[in-house]
Parts: structure tokens; C-alpha cells; sequence
């Protein structure tokens, strides 16, 4: 037994650094996820063999298979060598740490702590770039748009947290942790001046009331509402001039690029850059043209005066789903979908299940499992985002985490209910 409580006891770690360190601390994510792989590896004989409980948990490992088959064909039609099974891999190493993580599920407590911590981190990270780096944009140590948009989930999630976990103990202590990630999260996001993010408060705010209305009481829907809409108020108004200019900025560089086809905006090089994706997916609609591929004929494009040269800079189309039907086809466009979707059913919260455990346990973590997906599809419109080693890390780390906190709870229900 004590053997056992050690490997929960890294697994619960994993979970809390994986979210704390996954924005705000450079190539954190890629620690914390190198040390949930070490720890699953060595406990190999543990859970190898073993009955998995979740069956929902061979609908990810499909999902994920598909997505790495997709990435490693692209890298074999473009001739990447070495580098061509860096993507493709990242979704088999994350398979060991799905299995050990159902057999020695974190405490979501800590799962929790590490949501917030992180949302506190990303939001100091982008204070100390603004006021003391003197940068115009908060970025973290990936790029604007990535910092800007996981800091905006992390906030979301201890949102989430906020109003409907109901941890055991110390309840004052996490309403405040939960509140500060909230606001810095959010902070961050702002910071960041990521459009692309505030776009995907469109999907990712609907889904949270749903859900929150379905299982909240009415009156505590209603009080935390009201906070969480004051708490975003203040928000805004603080950033309010530099929301004011990104839009107005939005709006000239769409009248531009319509008017004189001028793409060297971040707006206008965006709309040549999906018109470019979907006459290349057009014209090879089944697997695409591979990353090299679609490379090679952009430049023909620009050469040939079909395009503006401006998009030549970037290697992907800033849509996600027109940059894989471009390079990977409609082939490569069911497995992005299997990914988004295939982890938004299996975490979708329904009475059923909710009655069947502790819902008050097991619908916060649904939710913020839900929303991974939810935002990464939000996120996707205007930005390729798992052409991003953070935006493909997390999402896979972040999923099979909530998945095994989830099975913990799962365990933790019916040992009680035999008793």
C-alpha cells in the first residue's frame, strides 16, 4: 500500500506542475511533462497488463493515434528526417502517462492548486514584460498569442473552480487562490493583446453557463455570476485603452487589405492566408499538400502574383483547420476533429454519470476537460495552434490529467458507497 501511495503521490505532483508551470516558467511544460513520463515509465510493471476502468479512455488513445499517424504521413511527404517524428511522438509518449495516471489517479486538489498557481504565474509574467520589460506585448517565453490564450483557459479553469468545486477543507483559503488565478489569468490574457483568445470567449463562455446552470444551485449561479462578471469588468477597464486600439487596429486592417489587397497587417495577412489555404485544400482535397508541400506552392504563388509575398514569413495558414486541409487534406481534417471532439464527449458532463458518483466532485473537472477542446477549436480560427509545441502539450498533458483526477474521484465514490 505504501508503494501505491508513493506513485499517487507523483502523480498528484504532475498534476499540480503541469498547469503551474505551463505558461508563466520557460519550457515548463516540457519539464512537467518529462517528469509525469519518467515517473509512468518506471512504474511500467504497475499498471502494464492492467484493466483500464475508464472505457472512454480507448476513445482518447484512438484519437490520438489517428492525429500522430496524420503527423507522421505529412513528415514522411515532406521528408523531414528526424524531425518529422517530433510531433508524432508527442501523442505515443503521452499513452504511457494516460495508463498510469488511471491506475494511480492525482488528487484533484492538486490538480486544482496547479490550475490557479499557474494563472497567478502567467499573469506576473505578463505584468513584469509590460511594466518592467517595456514590452508591447505580454508573450511569456513562447509567443503573444499562445501566452495570451493559456493564460485565458487557466483563468477560466479556476473560474470553474471557484464556483463549483467544493474542496473538503480550507474552503476560504481556495476561494481566495482560486479568485487571485481567476483575475490573473484573465490579466494575462489581456496583456497579451490576443484577439484570437477574446474571439473564443464566444464558444467558451456559453458552454460554462450551460453546464454551471445544469448543476448549480440557481441562487449560487446567480451570486458567482454577478462576481464573475464585476471581477471582468474591472479587468477590462483597466485594459481598456489597449483593448480600444486592437480593435480599432482590426477594423483598418480589414478596410485595407479590401481595398488594396495590402497583406502586411496581422489582420490582413490572415485573410490572404485562408483564401491561399483553401485554394491549395481545393485542389488537393484528400491529403493535402504536406507541410514542405504547401511551402513550395505558396512560393509558386507569390512568384506567379497570386498572393502578397508578406505571407511567405509564416509556415502556417493562422486558421487551423484551413492550414491541415491545406497541408493534410479532408484526411488530416477528421483527425484534427477526432482530437477536439472525441475528448469534448468524454468529458461532457451528463446527470446520468453525475448521479452515478459525486457529482460536486466530478462535474468541475468535466467541465474544465470540456473546455480544453472547446477553447483550442475558439483558439484555432485565427492561429495554428498545435503547429505550437505549447499548444500541443497541453492540450495532451492537460486531458489526460483531468481524465485520471477524474477516475480518482470515480474510485473514491464507490469505495465509499461499498462501505
Amino acid at each position: 500500500m505504501k508503494g501505491e501511495q508513493r506513485w499517487r503521490l507523483a502523480a498528484s505532483a504532475a498534476a499540480f506542475l503541469f498547469p503551474a508551470l505551463s505558461v508563466g516558467v520557460a519550457n515548463g511544460y516540457s519539464m512537467a511533462a518529462v517528469f509525469l513520463l519518467v515517473v509512468a515509465l518506471a512504474a511500467t510493471p504497475q499498471w502494464w497488463g492492467k484493466p483500464v476502468e475508464l472505457r472512454t479512455a480507448w476513445q482518447l488513445v484512438g484519437a490520438f493515434l489517428f492525429m500522430a499517424a496524420i503527423w507522421q504521413l505529412d513528415g514522411l511527404r515532406s521528408d523531414g528526417g528526424w524531425r518529422s517524428v517530433d510531433k508524432p511522438v508527442k501523442f505515443l509518449l503521452v499513452l504511457p502517462c494516460l495508463f498510469f495516471l488511471l491506475r494511480f489517479p492525482p488528487r484533484q486538489a492538486w490538480l486544482w492548486a496547479g490550475i490557479a498557481c499557474g494563472a497567478v504565474l502567467a499573469g506576473l509574467r505578463g505584468v513584469y514584460e509590460i511594466v518592467w520589460l517595456h514590452l508591447p506585448r505580454a508573450e511569456g517565453s513562447i509567443n503573444a498569442i499562445q501566452f495570451g490564450d493559456l493564460s485565458l483557459l487557466l483563468g477560466l479553469m479556476s473560474i470553474v473552480g471557484l464556483m463549483m468545486w467544493r474542496p473538503p477543507q480550507r474552503k476560504g483559503l481556495w476561494a481566495v487562490l482560486l479568485s487571485v488565478g481567476a483575475a490573473m489569468g484573465l490579466l494575462g490574457s489581456l496583456l497579451s493583446q490576443a484577439r484570437g483568445g477574446w474571439l473564443a470567449l464566444v464558444l467558451l463562455v456559453p458552454v460554462m453557463v450551460l453546464v454551471k446552470s445544469r448543476f448549480l444551485d440557481r441562487r449560487f449561479l446567480l451570486i458567482s455570476g454577478l462576481i464573475a462578471m464585476l471581477l471582468g469588468a474591472t479587468l477590462i477597464s483597466v485594459a481598456a485603452r489597449q483593448l480600444g486600439e486592437r480593435l480599432d487596429r482590426a477594423r483598418q486592417e480589414v478596410e485595407v487589405y479590401e481595398t488594396t489587397g495590402n497583406a502586411e497587417s496581422s489582420v490582413g495577412q490572415r485573410l490572404a492566408h485562408w483564401k491561399a489555404a483553401w485554394r491549395m485544400g481545393l485542389e488537393k482535397p484528400l491529403l493535402g499538400w504536406s507541410q514542405q508541400g504547401y511551402e513550395d506552392e505558396k512560393k509558386r504563388m507569390v512568384e506567379a502574383g497570386e498572393v502578397h509575398p508578406y505571407i511567405l514569413q509564416f509556415t502556417h495558414a493562422h486558421n487551423e483547420f484551413l492550414d491541415v486541409f491545406a497541408k493534410r487534406g479532408l484526411l488530416g481534417l477528421a483527425a484534427l476533429l477526432a482530437l477536439y471532439l472525441t475528448p469534448l464527449l468524454v468529458f461532457w458532463p451528463r446527470k446520468a454519470s453525475a448521479a452515478a458518483s459525486s457529482s460536486a466532485a466530478i462535474v468541475p473537472l468535466q467541465l474544465i476537460g470540456a473546455l480544453v477542446p472547446v477553447g483550442y477549436i475558439g483558439f484555432g480560427l485565427t492561429q495554428g495552434f498545435l503547429g505550437h509545441n505549447s499548444g500541443t502539450m497541453f492540450l495532451l498533458f492537460m486531458t489526460v490529467l483531468i481524465l485520471g483526477a477524474i477516475q480518482g474521484e470515480r474510485k473514491t465514490a464507490s469505495v465509499q458507497i461499498a462501505r
